[in-house]
């Protein structure tokens, strides 16, 4: 009887142990599917159960872009999981539950903006004005420079002009000639005069009006060998001829460039001094090609000489040179400045403000805001709140208004939308790693479905002796490498 009661405990005892086993062993198996379906692995389990398949099926999950090591960088992007160069396994990144991101967007966390320093301006529509400065040197203007050109071969009598840059007036005595060819001039002039007063004498009118037409033509030779009119009328006067003729100035200026000597010889055709009227002067400034759109002949400049502080002269644009100097890409402009009070001097250097038309109704947009790619002209849209969109721009002119410098947009941005003023260098890093990601990311299919539960493959006991740490190779592929992409190949 004992025997009996003993046996019937152990009995007892091995069902509790053996109902214990299996709620143990069931615990296990949930957990262990559980664990499976958590992680972010793209291998198929050894075994799916009906049930579970459900459960697979209805949990949602994301599409895998491609992996990838962040410490190697773009050089380690796979379209499959692996070891990078630096032993670490490579990281899925997932897609995105918004719309399809461009090549070389960006998105920045909101609580990174602040602290990257990104800054925003909007683009507007206005006017471009830009103030063009200038260099440049005072010059004597062409016009007014007049040379005392000898006509007829002689000698200097007496020089009253003898120092360069000595102020004359209209009028004032230069120097005295005497010429053999204006003397035998002279000599027929009183001739011819002579036999004008005989005519009227006699009242002869044929011979009167010969006899002018005579004295008509020597008076314009003596004028045409530089004799001046006083003295023509005066040598008819008197009767006398002029042995020294006198030279005067022709116009108030300075004199310049004295050839001639007390007493020296000069010959026909020889400039004897030259008299430069400096009532007007010209500026000679240089603008460089980006200046010359702005430029135009009638534009008002005002002037600043170092000699006159906090006081401008105002001139005006009368000539562009058609050419360019090759050596610093600078065109010459020439402004004509008046100058009454004779305080101009060439030579002087001088600063210039030029006063330029302004372009109304261009879209504009701030100087800082452009990163230029050497191929072309880059910013940064902010489409919303930390996320922001490279586009491709084209610019005109440049200008600045008031301290803000701002160019011209051809193409690429509109007037409310905002660009990235400040920060942009960081984003265009990021911007070119994202693009650079872009094409090496493998096109992946647009709906995948995911596998048969019943099609599940339990993987080998030899495979899982040949992965090491239990690799799934020879599982089952998951659904978005299904199409389009090959397995990694096992390390033996």
């Amino acid at each position: 009887m004992r025997r009996i009661i003993f046996i019937s405990g152990l009995v007892i005892v091995a069902a509790v142990a053996g109902l214990v086993a299996g709620l143990l062993l069931a615990s296990g198996s949930g957990n262990k599917s559980a664990g499976w379906a958590g992680t972010g692995s793209t291998s198929a389990p050894p075994s799916v159960s009906a049930g579970n398949a459900m459960a697979v099926k209805t949990t949602p999950k994301r599409k895998i872009l491609y992996y990838w090591d962040p410490m190697v960088g773009p050089s380690s992007i796979s379209p499959k999981p692996g070891i990078s160069s630096m032993g670490m396994a490579l990281i899925p990144v997932y897609a995105t539950q918004s719309r399809t991101a461009t090549a070389g967007e960006v998105r920045v966390d909101p609580a990174m903006v602040q602290n990257m320093g990104i800054q925003t301006a909007p683009v507007t529509l206005g006017t471009l004005v830009h103030p063009v400065r200038v260099v440049g040197y005072l010059l004597t203007p062409a016009p007014g420079r007049y040379s005392i050109t000898i006509r007829a071969s002689g000698w200097i009598g007496k020089l009253f002009a003898t120092t360069n840059g000595t102020r004359v007036k209209k009028g004032a005595k230069l120097f005295t000639l005497y010429s053999p060819a204006i003397l035998a001039a002279e000599e027929e002039l009183i001739a011819a005069q002579k036999s004008l007063l005989a005519a009227r004498k006699i009242a002869d009118s044929s011979a009167v009006g010969d006899t002018r037409e005579l004295v008509r033509s020597v008076e314009l030779r003596l004028y045409y060998l530089a004799v001046g009119w006083p003295q023509i009328k005066k040598i008819e006067r008197t009767l006398k001829p002029a042995a020294y003729i006198t030279f005067y100035s022709p116009m108030d200026g300075v004199l310049t460039d004295i050839k001639v000597h007390q007493k020296s010889q000069i010959t026909a055709g020889m400039t004897a001094m030259r008299v430069d009227s400096l009532s007007t002067v010209w500026l000679d400034a240089y603008v460089y090609e980006n200046q010359l759109p702005w430029i135009h002949t009638g534009q008002h400049v005002a002037a600043r000489i170092a000699a006159f502080p906090g006081h401008t002269f105002d001139g005006k644009i009368i000539f562009i040179d058609a050419f360019e100097n090759p050596q610093n890409h600078t065109t010459a402009v020439r402004i004509e400045l008046p100058n009454a009070g004779n305080e101009l001097r060439p030579g002087m250097y001088a600063l210039a403000d030029i006063h330029t038309t302004p372009f109304k109704h261009a879209i504009l947009i701030p100087r800082r805001a452009v990163i230029n790619s050497g191929t072309g002209e880059v910013t940064f849209v902010e489409i919303s709140h930390g996320h922001f969109d490279p586009v491709q721009v084209r610019t005109g002119l440049s200008g600045g208004t008031g301290m803000r410098h701002v160019l011209q947009v051809l193409s690429g941005v509109g007037p409310g939308q905002k660009v990235v003023t400040s920060g942009q260098f960081m984003i265009d890093v990021e911007s070119q790693l994202n693009e650079i990601k872009s094409r090496f990311m493998p096109r992946m299919p647009t709906t995948a479905a995911a596998p048969p539960p019943n099609n599940a493959i339990p993987a080998s006991s030899d495979a899982q002796k040949n992965s090491p740490g239990g690799s799934t190779a020879g599982a089952t592929k998951p659904a978005a490498m299904l199409k389009g992409m090959k397995m990694p190949a096992t390390k033996q």
